[in-house]
């Protein structure tokens, strides 16, 4: 990784994403590129190698889900003046690890990391990294931090895809969606600093039985809004859940860690089963396309998680097994009832689009 690591010009670091970009668009789509169509894209060595270590590592990652097992040789016999680099990338790609054990850092270390903030107090931490709250001096205002577990890092695919989706998740600009202002990474620890909100997730609003269903009305049209706009932008949530929907203090809903499943590998069926117990819950909010570890899971996931959501903050219970409609087990308008279990429908091309 260390051609990554290199000042690059943020145009060259671009060019280097949409290139990446295509080239998993390809893979997913079921039409594998060859890196050497790409590579030689490159306008200068720097850029070559950057690129070139970032295609090889992606390259290696789709070919073991494809159940082959890459060899080193064969990349040194295709890239014969470039021998440093794929040595480099393919041990780091034989080496690369999943996310353990999140250990969490003192207050003391996160501030000798990020100096331009007083952390405040911890918020909570699970499968996504932990959320501090702090005040960032400089603009003497509220912010949250949230950090990444360490082991993504080690994640050659993670690393690689950090810029190009952190990028996205900090376009997101709507009333309705925890607005990123920054992400990076510090020491080894990747990191977004994110807008503060002051209140409530619906986790807690639901099991404290303060959500009457006139409420909950009222806030899915808000989360409808939100996640309408962010498939327009591209990007799709793939974890909708209450923990990620935040109330503040005027109930107003925002919707959090957007992308973040995706950048940690927790679309993938395998790592959702052996992740943490936040990862494990998750799955009864996953729509059934990603409980099959399917590749091109798109916008109609959320839709599906989103109806679970709709479901449970309506009857207080999860739609599982043979369930009831909504009118059966609370007082609401019947058509509600179709609206509820369009969203939850199997197949997503019959869910709302």
């Amino acid at each position: 990784m260390s051609s990554r690591h290199k000042k690059l010009p943020v145009a060259v670091l671009e060019r280097i994403d949409d290139a990446c970009l295509e080239f998993e668009n390809a893979w997913q789509a079921g039409r594998p590129m060859e890196i050497e169509a790409l590579v030689t894209k490159a306008e200068s060595p720097a850029e070559r190698d950057a690129l070139l270590t970032e295609l090889l590592a992606l390259d290696f990652d789709y070919r073991r889900k494809r159940g082959e097992e890459p060899e080193s040789g064969v990349y040194r016999e295709r890239f014969p003046d470039d021998a440093g680099v794929v040595e480099r990338a393919i041990n780091d790609c034989q080496h690369a690890t999943r996310p353990g054990r999140f250990e969490l850092p003192t207050t003391e270390d996160l501030e000798k990391r990020f100096p331009e903030l007083e952390i405040i107090e911890f918020l909570g931490a699970g499968g996504m990294g932990a959320g501090y709250k702090a005040r960032q001096k400089s603009l003497d205002r509220l912010v949250a931090i949230k950090i990444l577990p360490d082991e993504v890092g080690k994640n050659v695919k993670f690393a690689l895809r950090f810029t190009r989706e952190a990028r996205a998740l900090a376009r997101l600009n709507h009333p309705h969606i925890v607005a990123v202002y920054e992400f990076g990474s510090t020491e080894g620890t990747y990191y977004f600093l994110m807008e503060f909100v002051d209140g409530s997730n619906l986790r807690e609003v639901i099991q404290a039985g303060r959500l009457k269903p006139q409420e909950a009305l009222k806030i899915v049209p808000h989360l409808c809004d939100a996640l309408q706009y962010a498939h327009d932008q591209g990007v799709v949530h793939r974890d909708i859940k209450p923990e990620n929907i935040l109330l503040d203090k005027s109930g107003r809903a925002k919707i959090a860690d957007f992308g973040l499943s995706r950048l940690l590998g927790n679309e993938n069926h395998d790592q959702t089963l052996t992740g943490s117990h936040q990862v494990m819950g998750t799955l009864r909010y996953m729509a059934p396309e990603q409980m099959q570890g399917a590749h091109l899971v798109d916008h109609r996931a959320d839709i599906y998680s989103l109806g679970v959501v709709f479901y449970e903050m309506l009857t207080g219970e999860l739609p599982m097994g043979h369930f009831a409609v909504p009118s059966k087990k609370v007082h609401i308008d019947v058509r509600l009832d179709d609206v509820v279990l369009r969203t939850l429908e199997k197949e997503p091309r019959r869910r709302y689009q």
